[in-house]
């Protein structure tokens, strides 16, 4: 018997439960109604809000800011020349197109100087676009996706520590660009 009442106790509370949640159910969809006749409801999810896009940073690719900053290239380009890292004759908008940012194509501009590396090569592999003018001795990518510059170097140098260079050649390439936007 007692078992009985715990059950019948149990069961009666669920029941209440279940009608009291089921009546504010019910005047929370009336009270909805009558908003979305003025217009004037935002629904539970709004994108200008919640936009997951903010939470995703995009960098220009090189070509773009170059191309946005006039200035930039015409001081990165000089200084590069005066550094022996660009020639005369090439221009760096140019040299940076398939590049996905501006750091990475100086720093491979820098280890094709300092490594006795072909750009081409270094750049095949870093940005997964084989060149026109490529020769035949270079190692392309696997599978033609880009890899990461220390990786792309470890290919064409194994004997080279490539993690200590290529961080090496990017810092020197963040120095170089924000002393060409100083």
């Amino acid at each position: 018997m007692k078992r009985y009442n715990i059950h019948l106790a149990v069961t009666l509370l669920a029941i209440l439960l279940g009608a009291t949640s089921v009546a504010g159910q019910d005047s929370q969809d009336s009270k909805d109604t009558k908003d979305k006749s003025s217009g004037s409801s935002t629904p539970w999810y709004s994108p200008s809000k919640y936009n997951p896009m903010k939470l995703v940073k995009r960098y220009k690719s090189a070509n773009d800011e170059l191309a946005s900053d006039g200035h930039l290239e015409d001081r990165l380009t000089k200084q590069l020349r005066l550094q022996g890292l660009l020639g005369e004759n090439k221009e760096l908008q140019v040299v940076c197109s398939d590049f996905r940012d501006l750091p990475n194509c100086i720093a491979v501009l820098r280890l094709t100087h300092s490594l006795q590396l072909e750009f081409t090569c270094l750049k095949w592999n870093v940005t997964g676009v084989k060149p026109k003018s490529v020769a035949d001795s270079c190692a392309g990518p696997a599978g033609g996706k880009a890899m990461p510059l220390n990786r792309a170097l470890d290919l064409l140098k194994p004997d080279v520590d490539s993690t200590k260079e290529a961080s090496n050649a990017l810092k020197k390439a963040h120095d170089d660009i924000r002393d060409a936007r100083a």
